[in-house]
Order: structure tokens, then C-alpha cells, then sequence
């Protein structure tokens, strides 16, 4: 192909885009390129740009296609250089982005600038109490104190500016003078009130711009929350104003007994005075203040500054931003302008000094100077960060027409969003697709974003997935079908670890098929993104941590949503600012939102609230999605974008959002102003492509109930052996392919609920001899392998499961060494897992057995059956148990963790013959997308139970679907009546509290339903030494770190194998661990070391825990105990 490039480069931009283009390219002008190269060769061209661009550059390229035409490519660097067919403007006008009036709103950015300048003033006043002084003055070994400094900041700022308007305060630091300070001081430190003394509410009596700046000083490293773990969700409204003291901010005021009397005093003293007898610290509160004066906007009755989500959590960002940057810089950085040689007392001291000892680095006066002016500054310039960052403009494979018929759905979804577009930018955006699997859903999300961004500002969008598999998946997806390279796509993942073992199973792929074409806030992020770093005026505070800056810069980011829950989760430490920094920046895509469990749908609900107030467009992916979740996420997104459109355009009254329906049928779009209306026009939606997909649809899973019948818990596990042993030759007899050699062999899977039963299991199946003429090959599967084995195990599980084309299952190595080594005419292989097998892997089997948990459990499971065959069977291909394993053991509450049943929410039985219908006879997604029919009873109050608890009820589609309105609403809404039950921690009580802010400016209610809760984690590694494996903990509490032997903890274990019975794969452990290290070029030992790690359950509470382990079956615990029995899968 022949190009050429056109470079509109200033200043050192020229000279490398030059030393680029030179090596490739013909110059035919100063700044003019032509040649003929490959496509590779272009996008090679175009990512060695990237890496070396910053604002400065301005590069685009042209596609010769004929003598009468061209194509405009693309553009690497500042995109308004060229306009939308890459031609050069002769004339260019200037906007002055300092103005609040510009075009993309921000009409309370001035607000904002000035109440984190502000609280950065008076952030660390705290610090200038004399206990603090005395330990950065190493004259005291105590490390913590009673009461820390920013709650003492707080107080402070409390006394000075309590019972006064803004007005007045602010006029009394805008007529600062030295002998005014000194009063002012005295003043305040009067009406200090020292809570080890009395008891003060502290933001009862602050006016509207004091109660902002109030809860900016005592949140700056942390959210406010009950240390006492008494507060109750009922009385949020009365957190703020009655609840609010000192042990909301630290543990460390509940026992004062643990310091000294003379302690306690001295952090309420202030010998050397707070910095508002500073000169440098009077001259910055005096311009502050006289800004604040001129702006009419707080003179403003009613205003509530700290409900306004956008402004105040925008406000704490940049603060807390502008304080990790300023207390990073290196001593010499700092700016000694800002001190006063008469104002002694310092802020922090400098790590790096010789000697092991610490010495002054930044007086008091002078750092909250600092956090204020680059708070300001930071903000001033935050309008213009969406525009400057990097983005996807022109792409090809974007607006390119779908090849294949069954893919033309997305063309015309690409169509209906363009029409919206505009329109979306002002109102948001809140879509679902809702295509059914294999129709190109991951693709149609990704050119869906595409058609609702500015053709001039180019793409951003995020994509959000639960399951670090399918992270990995769908950034595969982008590069191989979008041709998104990694100077274009961010992919997050945990550890280095886990993206190097996905690449090597990638690479072997590939081969295989012949074609080969201050503290760090983010420590435990691994970002895989080589692209064009963002290079605009907040680079300054940005480039302190180049985790965020990738974040930050990367146009398309894919990532598990756990890397962007801490937008709302973070309870302290500055976590939450990349994250929302990107969706400041970014659209959003949920994929599979309904997959969490119900514990974590309150905190999935704050992102999609978040993702709303913070300006992204959101859309939601799933074919599954309930009704209840996807009203309350609409009602969720809604009242976050009514909040952002306040502050942007100054807009509260209509809240209408732009709306899409998408699926493989049809694209609609709609405004809708209310969740009401949203559900009535989701019921249309849905109810139309119920009837389409019956119309279509081939019954691909059939399922039926088999019987369990009760039995001591010693012989349970041994019983549910023996009725799977028995029904596994029924589905193999009904299921089964003919091999090329002529014998059947079937491939299926066994779905139990937790490790521990599955792996008790697993034991009593390998002691039962197969039938005469069969032989068995398991596969036992589950999250608590080392990570070598485990990925081993899932990269040869997709390759033999990807069954698109039926005859390369006779060229899989395990597949055809069986067949020829076995005598036997059947062959059956299965995988017995627990819910992993459910969700994330592309893998297509013969038939299923499962134990029930819920009804989206069997649901997901039947999608893995003739997933990519589409053969219709002839007999029903899922068995289910008509009990699981907890009510054969006799428990009251039986289908939980996982599952929806609760001490609070009871089923009436637990035989699933009583609490199915005819649901089995055809399983698809339809019941999950449509509630069933619900009665008045089912809501309310269980009269003769004396806990809190529902009535119990006896279908379980009905469990599910109300458990889910359960955990996200309040039963009638604002009707609520008090005998509907209710769980007191709906999820939204995050958006539709009392007040704007009762949830939202504390961590309390984000505590008490925390996203992923989970007991307290270690990692061990199974480690090569000596040749030998051993178990073992790196110790890191003192360098250089090294291995600890741990091998009392695990006991080998070494279950028979019963006449027929085989493993599915016999790589041992060293095999595995070797062929890694031959991959990776290392040695067996270092192999093991980065990929032998497991995460197991901690100890607590003196508990000694003794894991059994086999290469085969995995880690677990040999049940002995109640306790034994349920680990998570």
C-alpha cells in the first residue's frame, strides 16, 4: 500500500517524529513522507509514533487507493491539528479554557477549585499540635496518637468558621493582616473543643462552603466510618450531624488508656502555633478568599455544597492528588517562597536522609501553600483533560460493515446509536445488549461506544468484566478482530503472573495453527499498555505515578471490575483517583453485570451511580439480566447524571437519559425520564424478543430432576457418588459421538457447589471401578490449585472443549492416546468442577450433572452444553439433584453460598420437584429476563417467626427474583408499608437517601455492603527445592526476603484409582512446572517461585487450619468438621 504522512509536529516533537518517519519512509517535503509498505509495517510505524508523542505532536496519514483518491488513516497526537478528513486548517481561533462558560460545561468548577483550595489551606493545621511536632522531631517513639491530625484540622477549622456564614469567615481571612491572625488564632484555639473534654457535633452549625471544606479536611486520607461498628443504615440521615465525632475517623480515641494523660494533652496544644500566623499562609488564604467573594454563586440560599456529589467528590480528589504530589516531591523541589523564616513548625520529614535518620523537608506553612496552589492549579485544568488525552479516531474496523450475515445486527445497532449520539452527550447514556451468545457481543459493544463519540475527540471507553479469564478473552478479542494494538489497549490483570501464563497459551495457539502474524497508589496493578502517554497540562501531577498515567491514558482499557470499584470502595489511601479519573475520561461497559452475587450488587450499583455523576455513558451486556437489576442500575445511573449535569450545565429539572435496547433483532433508542417508565418500555422490549427467540429457538438443553434420597451425613457424599457414577453411564449411553475408530466417547461435566463436598466426592468416584466395557478419565477443576497447574489445566480444557469443528477432537493428544491405549468401546471423560465451570469458559459439552444452587446456576451451566454444535438432542442432557449436599446434611437453610436462600429469605422445601415447574423442559435465559408471577405474600413479614424474616415460599424462581428486589429496593418505594419485608441495606439507599449526601460522604454504608466481601487471605507456593517440591511463605518483613518452609501445613494426599478409572491429564507437577520454564527461559526453581503461588483462607482467632493437597484434586480440607464442609469454589 502507498501512504503518506503529513506531520504538523512543533518544537522536540519534529525532530523524533522525523528520526521515525526517516527509517521507514521517503521524505518528500520539510514534513511530507511517502512510501509503499505492509499493513504491518504501518502499524508498526504508527506505534513507534505513539511511543514517543507528547502534545507537542501532530502526525496523520493518507492511504493512496487510486490516481483519483485517498483515504485518510489516522492521526497520532493532538487530533485538532487536522480536521475530520486529515486536511490542515490555514486559520485557527483560540479558546480560553480558564472560562466556566466553556462549551463542555463545568459551571461549579470554580466551586470546586476553591473548596479544595481551601481545605488544602487548612488540610494539616493538625500537625501543628505538639505531639505531632515532637514525634517528625523523633522526641517520642510513639507512633500513633490519640487523636490524628486531621480530625485536630478539623476542630480547628471548626472553631474558626463555626455559627458564621460564608460570607463572614471568608471575609475575615480576605482582610487577614498579622495582627488580625493572631486574634483570629486565639480565637479559635478558645472555642477548640477537645473531645477528650465534651462531646461536640461538629457539622451541625457550618454554613453550606464550611461544611464542604470541613468534610475535605478530615476526608483527605480517609472516609469518615463508625470505628465502634454500631451505626444502623435507618439512621444514615442522622450520621452527619448527630453521629459524626472523633472515632469515625480512627480507632485510636476509643481507648485513650493506651496514652498518657500528658499524651492526650499535648495533641490538643499548639506552643508553636498553626500556620495562620504564617505571612506566606495569610497571603494565599487572602486571595483565596477575596475569589471566593467576588463569585455570586455562594451567595446562593439553600445551596448544599456537600450533597452536590460531582463537586464535592471531584474536590477531594484533587485534593488528595494535589497532597500525594506536593508531599512526594523531593526536597529540593520544594518551594521555599512559601515559608516563613518566623513560622517554625514542619509537616513531614525527608525519608532519604543519610545516616537512617529523617530530617526536616517541608515546614507546615509551606506545604499547605502547596496542596492548595496545586489543587488549584490541577483543577483549572481539569476541563481540558477528556479533550487532550489519547483516543481512537478513524479507525477502520470500527464503522466497517459486518462480513457475515448472522453479524449484520451490529451495522444497524452502529446505525441507531450514531442517530443519538450528540444527544448522549448532554442527557448520558444508559444502553444493554442483549444478544444472545455466539452473535459477536464483544465486538458490537466496543463499535456501539465507537458510534456514540465525537468524531473530532476520537473513542475512550472501559470495559468492565467479573472474571479475570474473561478479561483476558476480551482483550484477545480487540487485538485479533479490531486490530487493537497495545499502543491503543490497556489490559489490567493482577499479577505479571497470570498475563504471562494467558500469553504463552496465546503464542502456543498461534503456532499451533500454523499463523504467526510519595508510596506507589497502585503497587499491586500490573498494566499492560505501551501506548502514547498522555502529555498535557495535568502531566505534572499525573507523571508521579506511571500506573496512573497508563490508566489514565490508555484510549480502550479492559480490566476485571474489581480495578474500578475503588472509584466508590476505596475507604482510604487515594485508590479511588485513577479509577475515576478514567471514568471522568472514558464510557463504560458492564460485561455480564448480573453474574455477581447478591452480596455485591449494592456496591455494582455505586459504580454504575458513579460512572453516571462522573460524565461516562454506560452499557450493560448480558442476555440474562433481571428485571429488578436493570431498573435499579437505570435508576442508579440516572440520579449520578442528574447530579454531573448540575455541575456541568447547570441543569437539575429534566433528568431524561438517552436509552438502547440492543439485540440481534433490533435497535431502539428512547428518552426516558423515570425508572417507571424505564421498566414499563424494558417489559415491551422484552416481551418482543421472548417471542422472537420461541420463534427460532432449537431446544438444545433438556433437563430433568433426579431423585436423592436422604441419608447420614457419614454416607452422603458416598450416596451422591453413587447416583452420579450411575446417571453419568445413562447420559454417556444417550450422548455419546462415534470416534473415527469406532468407539463412543462422550464428554461431560459435574457441577457441584463448594470445594471440600466436590472433592469428597470426587474420591468416593474414583474408588467405584467403571462399568464392563468403559473406562473413566476425571478432571477435577477448581480455583484452589497453584497457578501453573491451574492454568495448565483450563489452556488444555478450552483447546479439547472448542468443538466448532467436531473431527479435531480425534487430533487432541489426551483424546487419542486414550482411544488407542484403552480396550474398552466407551469412553468417558468429565470434569468435575464447581461454579467456575459455569461462567468464563468458552467450552462446549456432551451433558451435564448438577447440583442446584439457583435457577441462573443451571441456566449458566446448560449454556456449556452443545454450545458450539448446536445439535438438538434426542433425551434430556442435564440432570439435576433434586436436593444439594447442605439439605441431605439435614440444614434449614440449604440452596446459599452460592445461591439465594437465607435465614431471611426461606424456602418452604428444598425438593426440587416441589419448587420447579416445567422450567427444565427448555433452559434458556427467558426466565431470568422476565419475573415471575410474584404473590402478595411473598414480600412481606413471616407473622409467626419471631426474627426478621419473610414468608418462606416454594418456587424458586420466585426465591431468586425477589431476593434481587430485596437487595436493591425498598419494597413499595416511597408506598412502603411495614409489612413488606425488608433487609435495611438496599442498594438504593446509596442514591435515594434523605439527603444527597447521607451516604455518600462517609464509608460506612460502603462497610457494611462491601463489593467482594471475604475472609482474610495467604499465599503459599509450591516451590522447587533441591529438586524436591516443597510448600512454603515468602517472608517480607525484612530484606532480603526469602522462603519459609510451610510444609506442616499440607499433608499429601494419594486417593485410588478403582479398575477403568483414569486422570484426564498426567502431566505431574514438575512436568508442568518445566514445560514453563522452557517457555519462559528460566530456571525450575525460578519457574516455580513466580508460578507456584495459591491463595488460601487465613487462620483467625488462634485457628490451626492443615490443607490436604494432590497435583490432581487440587488444595482442600478432608472433611471432618462442620467447618470443613463449605469453601467457596
Amino acid at each position: 500500500m502507498m501512504v503518506t504522512f503529513v506531520s504538523q509536529c512543533e518544537k522536540n516533537a519534529l525532530k523524533k517524529t522525523r528520526r521515525v518517519l526517516d527509517a521507514f519512509a521517503n521524505r518528500i517535503g520539510d514534513n511530507t513522507w511517502q512510501t509503499l509498505i505492509t499493513e504491518e509495517g504501518l502499524l508498526t510505524v504508527k506505534k513507534m509514533l505513539r511511543q514517543t508523542a507528547s502534545r507537542s505532536t501532530a502526525v496523520s496519514c493518507h492511504w493512496i487507493r487510486s490516481r483519483s483518491r485517498s483515504q485518510f488513516l489516522w492521526v497520532v497526537g493532538n487530533r485538532r491539528k487536522f480536521n475530520l478528513q486529515g486536511v490542515v486548517p490555514v486559520n485557527r481561533t483560540a479558546l480560553n479554557l480558564e472560562h466556566k462558560e466553556w462549551e463542555q460545561g463545568w459551571q461549579f468548577n470554580e466551586v470546586i477549585l476553591l473548596a479544595a483550595s481551601l481545605a488544602g489551606l487548612f488540610h494539616d493545621f493538625g500537625k501543628a499540635n505538639n505531639l505531632f511536632q515532637a514525634k517528625l522531631a523523633g522526641k517520642t517513639k510513639q507512633k500513633g496518637e490519640p487523636y490524628r491530625h486531621e480530625w485536630v484540622s478539623l476542630r480547628l477549622f471548626e472553631a474558626l468558621v463555626k455559627y458564621k456564614t460564608d460570607e463572614v469567615w471568608l471575609t475575615e481571612l480576605a482582610t487577614l493582616s498579622a495582627t488580625q491572625a493572631a486574634e483570629l488564632e486565639q480565637s479559635m484555639l478558645r472555642n477548640l473543643c477537645k473531645d477528650h473534654e465534651k462531646q461536640q457535633r461538629v457539622f451541625e452549625h457550618l454554613s453550606p462552603l464550611a461544611k464542604l471544606v470541613a468534610w475535605l479536611v478530615v476526608s483527605h486520607h480517609r472516609l469518615p466510618l463508625d470505628h465502634r461498628c454500631e451505626s444502623r443504615i435507618e439512621q444514615m440521615d442522622q450520621w452527619l450531624n448527630t453521629c459524626a465525632s472523633s472515632h469515625w475517623n480512627s480507632a485510636n480515641a476509643l481507648d485513650l488508656n493506651i496514652y498518657t494523660a500528658e499524651a492526650v494533652t499535648q495533641n490538643w496544644l499548639f506552643e508553636f502555633g498553626t500556620p495562620l500566623l504564617s505571612r506566606t499562609w495569610q497571603n494565599k488564604a487572602q486571595k483565596l478568599a477575596i475569589r471566593a467573594l467576588k463569585n455570586p454563586i455562594f451567595s446562593a440560599k439553600n445551596s448544599d455544597w456537600l450533597g452536590q456529589s460531582f463537586v464535592a467528590h471531584i474536590a477531594r480528589m484533587s485534593l488528595m492528588l494535589a497532597d500525594h504530589y506536593y508531599s512526594s516531591l523531593p526536597i529540593e523541589k520544594c518551594k521555599t517562597a512559601w515559608r516563613d523564616i518566623n513560622y517554625q513548625p514542619i509537616a513531614n520529614t525527608d525519608k532519604t536522609a543519610s545516616a537512617g535518620k529523617s530530617s526536616a523537608k517541608q515546614q507546615l506553612d509551606e506545604h499547605n501553600i502547596g496542596v492548595a496552589s496545586n489543587a488549584q492549579r490541577f483543577i483549572q485544568n481539569l476541563p481540558a483533560l477528556k479533550m487532550t488525552l489519547p483516543a481512537i479516531t478513524q479507525h477502520r474496523l470500527f464503522t466497517k460493515s459486518a462480513d457475515q450475515a448472522k453479524y449484520r445486527w451490529q451495522d444497524k445497532a452502529f446505525g441507531e446509536i450514531k442517530t443519538v449520539a450528540k444527544e448522549s452527550e448532554k442527557r448520558g447514556f444508559f444502553g444493554v445488549n442483549m444478544a444472545s451468545t455466539g452473535c459477536g457481543k464483544t465486538i458490537a459493544n466496543a463499535r456501539i461506544m465507537y458510534a456514540m463519540a465525537d468524531e473530532r475527540e476520537g473513542c475512550r471507553f472501559s470495559v468492565a468484566l467479573g472474571l479475570r479469564t474473561l478479561t483476558l478473552q476480551t482483550g484477545d478479542a480487540y487485538r485479533d478482530l479490531l486490530k487493537l494494538g497495545d499502543d491503543e489497549l490497556a489490559v489490567l490483570v493482577g499479577s505479571q503472573a497470570v498475563k504471562t501464563l494467558h500469553q504463552l497459551s496465546k503464542e502456543q495457539e498461534i503456532v499451533g495453527s500454523g499463523s504467526e502474524s510519595a508510596d506507589d497508589l497502585f503497587a499491586d496493578l500490573y498494566v499492560s499498555y505501551q501506548g502514547q502517554i498522555y502529555d498535557g497540562r495535568l502531566k505534572h501531577w499525573l507523571s508521579s505515578s506511571p500506573k496512573l498515567e497508563q490508566l489514565v491514558s490508555a484510549p480502550v482499557v479492559v480490566s476485571t471490575i474489581d480495578h474500578l470499584m475503588p472509584a466508590t470502595e476505596s475507604k482510604r489511601g487515594g485508590k479511588q483517583i485513577a479509577p475515576m479519573l478514567r471514568l471522568l475520561t472514558s464510557d463504560l461497559v458492564l460485561d455480564e453485570p448480573d453474574d455477581f452475587g447478591l452480596e455485591d450488587l449494592p456496591a455494582l450499583c455505586r459504580l454504575v451511580n458513579w460512572a453516571g455523576m462522573l460524565g461516562s455513558r454506560v452499557l450493560l451486556s448480558s442476555a440474562t439480566l433481571p428485571p429488578a437489576l436493570i431498573k435499579n442500575l437505570f435508576d442508579a445511573y440516572q440520579s449520578g447524571r442528574q447530579q454531573f449535569n448540575q455541575a456541568q450545565f447547570g441543569d437539575n429539572q429534566n433528568g431524561s437519559v438517552v436509552c438502547a435496547w440492543i439485540d440481534e433483532f433490533s435497535s431502539i433508542t428512547k428518552e426516558i425520564s423515570d425508572k417507571d417508565s424505564y421498566l414499563e418500555q424494558h417489559k415491551i422490549y422484552v416481551d418482543k424478543r421472548i417471542a422472537k427467540l420461541q420463534k427460532q429457538q432449537k431446544v438444545l438443553r433438556k433437563g430433568q430432576i433426579i431423585k436423592l434420597e436422604p441419608a447420614k451425613a457419614s454416607s452422603v457424599y458416598q450416596q451422591v457418588a453413587q447416583t452420579i457414577y450411575t446417571n453419568m453411564h445413562r447420559l454417556h449411553a444417550a450422548h455419546h459421538t462415534q470416534s473415527p475408530c469406532g468407539k463412543k466417547v462422550s464428554l461431560g461435566v459435574v457441577r457441584l457447589a463448594n470445594i471440600n463436598p466436590m472433592v469428597a466426592t470426587a474420591k468416593a468416584l474414583l474408588a467405584m471401578p467403571a462399568m464392563p466395557d468403559h473406562e473413566i478419565y476425571y478432571c477435577v477443576y477448581h480455583s484452589q490449585y497453584p497457578l501453573a497447574l491451574r492454568s495448565y489445566k483450563e489452556t488444555r480444557l478450552d483447546t479439547i472443549l472448542s468443538r466448532h469443528n467436531e473431527s479435531d477432537l480425534w487430533q487432541q493428544p489426551e483424546i487419542n492416546k486414550a482411544l488407542k491405549a484403552s480396550k474398552a468401546n466407551n469412553l468417558v471423560f468429565v470434569v468435575m468442577g464447581t461454579s467456575v465451570v459455569e461462567v468464563g469458559r468458552d467450552h462446549d459439552y456432551d451433558w451435564a450433572i448438577a447440583e442446584p444452587s439457583s435457577m441462573r446456576s443451571l441456566i449458566q451451566l446448560a449454556g456449556r452444553i452443545q454450545r458450539h454444535r448446536q445439535q438438538v438432542p434426542s433425551d434430556n442432557n442435564l440432570y439435576v439433584l433434586n436436593q444439594n449436599i447442605r439439605a441431605l446434611n439435614g440444614e434449614s437453610t440449604a440452596y446459599c453460598k452460592p445461591g439465594f436462600e437465607s435465614k431471611a429469605l426461606p424456602l418452604a422445601e428444598h425438593d426440587l420437584n416441589h419448587l420447579l415447574d416445567t422450567e427444565l423442559e427448555n433452559i434458556s435465559a427467558i426466565s431470568r429476563i422476565t419475573e415471575p408471577n410474584f404473590k402478595g405474600g411473598d414480600f412481606m413479614f413471616n407473622a409467626h417467626c419471631a426474627g426478621k424474616q419473610a414468608n418462606k415460599v416454594t418456587n424458586f424462581l420466585v426465591q431468586e427474583h425477589r431476593a434481587l428486589r430485596f437487595t436493591l429496593e425498598k419494597i413499595g418505594g416511597d408506598n412502603y408499608q411495614k409489612q413488606f419485608y425488608r433487609n435495611d441495606k438496599e442498594a438504593n439507599l446509596w442514591w435515594r437517601s434523605t439527603h444527597p449526601h447521607d451516604a455518600h460522604w462517609n464509608a460506612e454504608f460502603i462497610r457494611q455492603t462491601e463489593f467482594r466481601q471475604s475472609q482474610p487471605q495467604e499465599a503459599f507456593v509450591l516451590r522447587v527445592e533441591d529438586e524436591a517440591l516443597c510448600w512454603s511463605q515468602l517472608d517480607t518483613s525484612k530484606k532480603p526476603y526469602c522462603y519459609v518452609s510451610k510444609e506442616t501445613r499440607f499433608t499429601q494426599d494419594n486417593p485410588p484409582l478403582a479398575q477403568g478409572c483414569h486422570w484426564w491429564f498426567s502431566h505431574s507437577v514438575l512436568d508442568t512446572y518445566q514445560h514453563y520454564a522452557n517457555a519462559l527461559n528460566l530456571t525450575l526453581q525460578r519457574a516455580s517461585e513466580q508460578l507456584g503461588e495459591v491463595s488460601l483462607r487465613a487462620e483467625q482467632n488462634e485457628q490451626s487450619i492443615t490443607w490436604s493437597w494432590h497435583p490432581q484434586l487440587g488444595i482442600y480440607q478432608d472433611i471432618t468438621t462442620k467447618e470443613d464442609e463449605w469453601t467457596t469454589p
